[in-house]
């Protein structure tokens, strides 16, 4: 399969994926607009990407010129229009709403140049929802990046069915440019690939501790030790943020009424009613205020609504 990756990528959201995929994207040269139509999102965007090179050169992975030069080839804004219009690839990180994405999807299809494609990085909803009946559905699809995008090589390119055959080529180059190891489906599923395996997985995890069969501290040990995975279930939940989770798993028990997410929904809601959403809180499972990170009682729904 061959494409085309050539000229300037536009990022659209500047959250903790969008921010990585502009690092990720001017780290291997290219040149980013990094969009965010909220002030103080762009604001910490900016300081993200300061301390996220910062940290490189602390580590001794980059030396200041190359910090320097990698966030030079950022650019933030909050005009959608105005940067569309010298981009040659799009990719939307925004809030997880279906509406919100459309919007988005619009927008990208009037500014950009004919030749762009436009993908989302949802693992969840697909771009044949995002773009529907559209004259630019043939420009989308999804390409969803995995977190943390530095440490995660993979990047699954999900054609939509009007996906055309030069779009679908074009991503896999954007990918590749992009310093990431693309997957092709030409088929969506629910969950795509990793998130499919990963998922079946977690499911069992949850319903074992829900259960009361072994403590979650204990199935992470035996899954880690057992499987030789580098993280187990629980840990992997906190990385990915437990109020994703709560999210993705109420949406999907909504729709296919699995106990897996149903008791996946049990156990984690309390956890962010109680303000811990993982990694990014500082707690969720596991306390990571500590090195190794310490695992934490768990919350009962009383004890989490106070």
């Amino acid at each position: 399969m061959t494409g085309n990756a050539e000229g300037r990528l536009l990022v659209v959201g500047a959250g903790t994926m969008g921010v990585q995929l502009a690092l990720q994207a001017a780290t291997n040269g290219i040149e980013v607009e990094l969009v965010d139509p909220f002030p103080e999102a762009l604001e910490r965007g900016r300081a993200q990407l300061a301390e996220l090179l910062d940290r490189r050169v602390s580590r001794g992975r980059a030396t200041r010129e190359q910090a320097d030069a990698v966030l030079g080839r950022v650019r933030l804004g909050g005009d959608l229009t105005a940067a569309a219009a010298g981009c040659d690839w799009a990719i939307e990180a925004v809030v997880e709403r279906l509406e919100v994405k459309r919007q988005v999807f619009a927008e990208l299809a009037a500014a950009l140049p004919p030749h762009a494609g436009i993908a989302t990085n949802s693992s969840h909803i697909r771009a044949e929802l995002i773009a529907g009946d559209t004259d630019f559905a043939d420009r989308t699809l999804n390409m969803h990046y995995f977190h943390p995008i530095a440490a995660m090589d993979l990047v699954e390119v999900v054609a939509a069915p009007a996906t055309s055959q030069q779009t679908l080529e074009n991503a896999v180059a954007w990918a590749e440019r992009i310093g990431r190891t693309p997957v092709v489906l030409t088929t969506a599923v629910d969950g795509f690939l990793v998130n499919r395996v990963l998922g079946a997985a977690s499911r069992e995890a949850f319903s074992l501790l829900a259960d009361g069969v072994a403590s979650f501290a204990e199935i992470d040990l035996a899954v880690r030790r057992g499987l030789n995975w580098p993280l187990g279930p629980f840990q992997i939940a906190d990385l990915s943020g437990l109020d994703l989770l709560l999210q993705s798993r109420s949406t999907r028990f909504a729709e296919h009424g699995e106990a897996g997410d149903r008791k996946t929904v049990e156990v984690v809601r309390p956890l962010v009613e109680a303000g811990r959403l993982g990694r990014k809180s500082g707690a969720g499972f596991y306390d990571y205020s500590t090195d190794p990170p310490t695992p934490l009682p768990l919350p009962s729904a009383d004890e989490a609504a106070r």
